[in-house]
């Protein structure tokens, strides 16, 4: 990280003016008083600019109190369905149920409504349901799956990935299901689409070059831009606050490290040369730090990278993480699944202190994974 440095220095300037037994002698200073002994009228100095406080140590930085809530997966009731609990683990409430696997819930950007792939018997559609529970409304009801839903950013519509077209292409809907129509239209296969800020442009994989490639395009299916243009594949885009877009770039089928992209200024650039497969990165809200899963000490971590020329922290967890992360509102912490050995539970750990306090969530002999911080 490039550190500005500044010269505190003091500079001294003196004037003696020397005349007949009758001149006075005195001393002006610059940031300081006058010389001890001056006679003179003292030429009054403005005072010094406050000095910024150094940044607190991590060590001695106490994380506030968890909030919001969790949306999750569980299988604890037998199916597959979305459960939402508080962010200490207490208050989980089953949202949905009966005889269908539920997976990917989505928050709403207002946080009212969470969106959900439900699948029976081989074919999954989305729907849409309160996050206080309630009854679900079918958004999507195509005999091929339909799947990956992301809400653009006012929440009026959803993007999503489906085989309706005999290959995966890019949807979009209004957010209760009308109006659907084809954002892509090609033989490849075009897969995960997730929004900008700003909801101008959704990005989305596309294998349409051989490679698994990223590319951008409108909300209205105009100015489709390829966005990665190297010889390995690129996946898992993700969206910073600011506009950047982070994404894994594979050296092999085992190997994968961390880029980002800015749009505007037209650059490219890994932040990591690992020679191992690190996760999907997740930025924090002020769009400084990426966190993603890596092996690179021997066991699977999560590591801590701040974007702009920062240093890299690894997060002892205690237990295996997989699968991706998602951050607190405040950034104080992590929500993420982990293997204990015996099934698959959900833990927390806080991200800024010294000892990274890690916290489960969850405690029932069944798996409780994919869980998304609202």
């Amino acid at each position: 990280m490039k550190t500005k440095k500044i010269n505190l220095g003091i500079i001294l300037m003196a004037v003696f003016l020397v005349g007949s037994m009758s001149c006075s002698l005195f001393t002006t200073t610059v940031g300081g008083p006058a010389a001890a002994g001056s006679t003179g009228a003292e030429t009054p100095t403005p005072e010094p600019p406050p000095t910024e406080a150094p940044p607190v140590p991590v060590e001695q930085v106490q994380a506030p109190l968890p909030f919001g809530r969790i949306a999750f997966v569980s299988n604890r009731d037998g199916q597959r369905n979305i459960y939402v609990m508080a962010a200490d683990g207490s208050q989980a409430i089953r949202l949905t149920s009966g005889d269908s696997e539920d997976a990917m819930p989505r928050w709403s950007p207002d946080g009212s409504r969470i969106a959900y792939v439900s699948m029976v018997d081989s074919n999954s559609d989305i729907y849409v349901m309160d996050s206080n529970g309630g009854t679900a409304a079918r958004l999507t009801e195509s005999p091929s799956k339909d799947s990956a839903p992301a809400w653009s950013p006012d929440g009026y519509r959803i993007a999503f990935e489906t085989f309706r077209d005999d290959n995966f292409e890019i949807y979009v809907m209004n957010a209760d299901g009308s109006r659907q129509f084809r954002l892509t239209d090609h033989p490849a296969g075009d897969r995960g689409p997730v929004w900008s800020p700003d909801g101008q442009w959704i990005a989305f994989v596309s294998d349409r070059n051989t490679n698994s490639d990223v590319f951008v395009v409108r909300p209205d299916g105009s100015n489709l831009t390829q966005l990665t243009l190297g010889t390995t594949p690129e996946t898992d885009p993700v969206w910073s606050p600011d506009g950047r877009l982070a994404f894994r770039s594979w050296n092999s089928s085992n190997i994968a490290n961390i880029c980002v992209a800015n749009l505007l200024l037209n650059q490219q650039e890994c932040l990591t040369n690992d020679q191992v497969e690190n996760g999907i990165p997740a930025w924090s809200s002020d769009g400084k730090w990426l966190a993603f899963l890596s092996p690179r000490g021997g066991i699977a971590a999560i590591d801590l990278l701040q974007v702009d020329d920062g240093p890299r922290r690894s997060l002892t967890t205690g237990v295996t993480p997989v699968g991706q992360l998602s951050w607190s509102p405040d950034d104080w912490r992590l929500v993420y699944q982990a293997d204990t050995g015996s099934d698959m539970e959900i833990y927390t750990i806080i991200t800024f202190t010294e000892d990274n306090q890690v916290s489960r969530l969850t405690s029932v002999a069944a798996y409780d994974g994919a869980p998304v911080w609202k």
